[in-house]
């Protein structure tokens, strides 16, 4: 029987099946690329090709042709142990080829992930993400900060942090932890040794990727501003007063952002102390002449040069008059007409009696000038308006209640004895009694009372009430009440 050498170095009988892998083993390649794994079979009779990928019969979709296997644009999905099993009726041989799928690291598109990491390492410190153009975070001497590399790839991609050019393990003064397998980096105590760029590379079979984050201390300081406007621009006033700026990086910030800097001192600067040109000088207007109707006011007007030394000096008109036109010294004032309130005389006084004095009484309130020309009452708005209703005092309502002396208890002791006496309304000036209704505005005093509610002692047997004969002539000892008020008199019958 001839031999056959397979491309696997193995020797087989010609009449059994024979398969030969051209890529055999592990493939590893990068998503996205088409791969052909070939199947050369020989053998007497001719061998029927079966592919299976992780155990499972792959169907004829899989672009079988004469014994290959092609996968176009492999992913994630195609990975896995692909089989050749080649079978005639001597028997059978299967081949396997591993084909793993490369993912070189890359940036997600979804940040959530490394977001929530660093929340979750450090809730209270600022953090920045790295990015392949580079981002900035700003922060105060002796702060620390995360730096988060955001990553993906496959296999997992090792990360490396770099200060400048130089692996951060290697850099002298900086103080720091990688965190979360290499994707947080903590910087600790930032300080002028420690700021500036830090990159992490992220590497695995499939390539490679660096991503980039600038730590920048924030250096306010005080600056002073000399370009003020000059508070004058002649005599001898002027000045310029400096005014502080708050900076971070030559642009003005919160001046709160500079209260634990040294504030500097600033002085007012002198400026544009020089004589100035002769000018009209005015004084305030007086008062004027009349209130209203037309008045006059005044007020002086010189022409004066302001030295440099603070004098102000008289000159001649002529020297303003070349520059200004006089101001005028005399204006009229108070235009407006001479207005008024005027009003007629009070009305009868009359109204029901609410409360003693409550009748009312009215008059004409108008507005007129001072020469009696009646005008609408806005033109006296301006003034006090006298008042045009009024309470008055009425006959009817000069009345009160008048009440006379108690009268003698009716008993001396006991529950039942009480005393009354006279309520009516009288005229407050003849003292006559008039109907009661008319003092009804105020309330009416009550006319009776009890008296000399005290116990009554039953040691011995007497009248406590001087209606007693009264009560005997009637025949009503024999009720109690009576009985036991009348003792004395009741005990005769």
């Amino acid at each position: 029987k001839p031999l056959v050498k397979t491309s696997r170095g193995a020797v087989i009988n010609t009449e059994e099946p024979a398969i030969t892998v051209d890529v055999g083993g592990t493939v590893k390649t990068v998503r996205g690329v088409n791969v052909t794994i070939n199947c050369q079979v020989a053998g007497v009779p001719e061998a029927e090709v079966t592919w299976f990928r992780n155990k499972s019969k792959l169907g004829s979709p899989h672009h079988l042709h004469e014994g290959s296997l092609l996968l176009t644009a492999v992913s994630s999905s195609d990975q896995g142990l692909y089989s050749c099993r080649a079978a005639n009726l001597h028997g059978e041989l299967t081949e396997n080829t591993q084909l793993l799928i490369l993912d070189p690291p890359h940036v997600p598109t979804q940040l959530d992930d490394i977001r929530a990491l660093l929340s979750a390492t450090g809730p209270n410190l600022p953090s920045v993400l790295t990015s392949p153009l580079g981002t900035q975070l700003g922060l105060d001497p002796g702060n620390s900060a995360l730096l988060g590399c955001p990553i993906k790839g496959h296999p997992t991609p090792n990360i490396t942090w770099f200060h400048g050019d130089q692996p951060v393990a290697n850099t002298t003064g900086l103080t720091h932890h990688i965190l979360a397998a290499g994707r947080i980096l903590q910087v600790a105590n930032l300080s002028g040794g420690s700021q500036g760029e830090f990159s992490c590379l992220a590497q695995n079979e499939a390539g490679m990727l660096v991503q980039k984050a600038s730590l920048v201390i924030q250096d306010y300081w005080w600056s002073v501003d000399r370009l003020a406007t000059c508070s004058a621009s002649c005599g001898n006033r002027g000045v310029q007063q400096p005014r502080l700026r708050c900076l971070l990086n030559s642009t003005e910030v919160n001046p709160t952002h500079c209260a634990g800097k040294v504030r500097p001192a600033v002085q007012p600067i002198a400026c544009n102390r020089r004589d100035c040109p002769s000018r009209w000088m005015v004084t305030s207007w007086s008062a004027c002449t009349r209130s209203c109707g037309g008045g006059v006011q005044t007020r002086r007007v010189t022409c004066q040069k302001l030295k440099a030394s603070g004098i102000s000096t008289p000159v001649s008109n002529d020297m303003c008059t070349q520059l200004a036109k006089r101001p005028v010294d005399t204006q009229a004032c108070n235009q407006q007409l001479c207005v008024e309130w005027a009003f007629s005389s009070w009305g009868q006084c009359n109204g029901p009696c609410v409360g003693p004095r409550l009748a009312v009484q009215h008059r004409q309130v108008f507005c007129q000038t001072r020469d009696g020309i009646t005008l609408p009452s806005e033109q006296c708005s301006t003034l006090p308006r006298p008042v045009s209703t009024q309470n008055c005092w009425s006959e009817a309502c000069g009345v009160h209640w008048r009440v006379s002396l108690w009268s003698l208890c009716t008993a001396t002791c006991g529950n039942y004895g009480f005393q009354s006496r006279r309520v009516e309304c009288v005229h407050a000036r003849t003292s006559k009694a008039v109907p009661e209704h008319l003092c009804s505005w105020g309330p009416r005093p009550t006319n009776w009372q009890r008296c000399n509610v005290t116990p009554c002692e039953n040691m011995e047997c007497r009248d406590t009430t001087r209606y007693c004969e009264k009560v005997k002539q009637l025949k009503l000892c024999q009720l109690s009440q009576f009985k036991s008020r009348c003792c004395g008199t009741c005990g005769k019958a």
